[in-house]
């Protein structure tokens, strides 16, 4: 086993326990998880949070389980012969971009032009983005500070 479908297949294998993970949590009935014996009595507002927090762990496995056919898919690629080709243009994927992203299905110019057709959903045409402002709590978005989270300083942002 040379080291792309090692790579592959470790990754396989994480994105796999993952999505175990995933499911055995949304098993639990929601009654568990609140710990209440009752939901009959529970603020609406609770039950939203629990109700969200669910949402997000299913869209968390369907993005886990889309990066799991991606990897099989590569798989498949390398045992017939067709990976590292692009397959919508035909020609070779540079090799920096396979060590980046080993199972990647298209050139980076490719890519690009997939990405272009990404169309933004309407709810952002009502956000007014020059109102945020840098050193506020506008930057802490689901609980995460932009600013943390990705090693930016504060005070290099222009207000």
């Amino acid at each position: 086993m040379d080291n792309t479908e090692q790579q592959l297949v470790q990754k396989r294998l994480r994105l796999q326990e993952a999505i175990k993970r995933k499911s055995e949590t949304a098993s639990i009935p929601l009654r568990e998880m609140t710990d209440e014996l009752s939901l009959y009595d529970q603020h609406s507002g609770d039950l939203g949070s629990e109700t969200f927090e669910r949402e997000k762990d299913a869209g968390i496995q369907e993005m886990l389980e889309a990066e799991l056919a991606r990897v099989d898919d590569a798989l498949k690629r390398l045992r017939t012969g067709g990976y590292g080709i692009c397959e919508s243009c035909g020609q070779p994927i540079d090799p920096r971009r396979l060590e980046r992203l080993p199972d990647a299905n298209l050139c980076i110019s490719c890519a690009r032009g997939q990405r272009d057709r990404f169309i933004r959903p309407p709810e952002e045409e009502v956000l007014d983005m020059h109102e945020i402002d840098a050193r506020g709590d506008q930057f802490e978005v689901a609980g995460y500070d932009l600013f943390d989270e990705y090693g930016l300083d504060r005070d290099s942002v222009q207000g």
